[in-house]
């Protein structure tokens, strides 16, 4: 992965700008199935974060970059465990956990189905809906999540500077390398 950032956590946070990017390119090309895949791969991004936070905030702050990579013969943390860890640790209610499972279920069997199933395209658009509403919910825990860190003063959320324009311009570039720009996004 050339130009991306160096530490895995800051590759991390890049994606979601890139992945949000792309997810905004997506609604406005009509690429439902694309929109899905980001969507997934965002909720699984925020509750990954979640769980980072939480586990900060409870001062278990012990190798916390095996959410947010994968290494050859490393851990591994798949879509499900980390439904299972958000829903264990009180991030997620039964519920949400269920709606987040079949959305992802219903990602799979578009990425690996499309040809075995009835499935049709137009299908598909109903279900984005679905998951800009959990989008927002798992938005949501983050952000509480933050709050709380800001609060108490643990973890690594800070509150920014009113004039934090160079660190907007590197998160852009960030954001930029990530989509394979040199710089910003273009």
């Amino acid at each position: 992965m050339t130009g991306s950032p160096k530490h895995p956590m800051a590759d991390f946070i890049a994606s979601f700008g890139a992945a949000r990017h792309l997810l905004q390119q997506a609604h406005e090309n009509g690429s439902l199935i694309e929109g899905m895949v980001l969507y997934v791969s965002l909720i699984d991004g925020f509750l990954r974060t979640a769980i980072i936070l939480d586990k900060q905030l409870a001062g278990q702050s012990d190798d916390l970059d095996k959410y947010v990579q994968q290494v050859p013969g490393g851990a591994r943390f798949t879509e499900k465990a980390i439904y299972d860890e958000a829903l264990r640790r009180g991030l997620i209610d039964a519920k949400l956990k269920a709606e987040v499972v079949e959305l992802y279920e219903h990602r799979n069997a578009i990425v690996h189905r499309f040809f075995l199933t009835g499935l049709r395209y137009t299908d598909l658009e109903p279900y984005l809906g679905r998951y800009e509403l959990v989008y927002a919910q798992v938005y949501g825990v983050v952000r509480e999540l933050e709050d709380r860190q800001i609060r108490e003063g643990k973890g690594m959320t800070v509150r920014g500077d009113d004039d934090d324009s160079e660190e907007v311009a590197s998160s852009l570039a960030d954001v930029g390398r990530k989509l394979g720009f040199p710089v910003g996004l273009s």
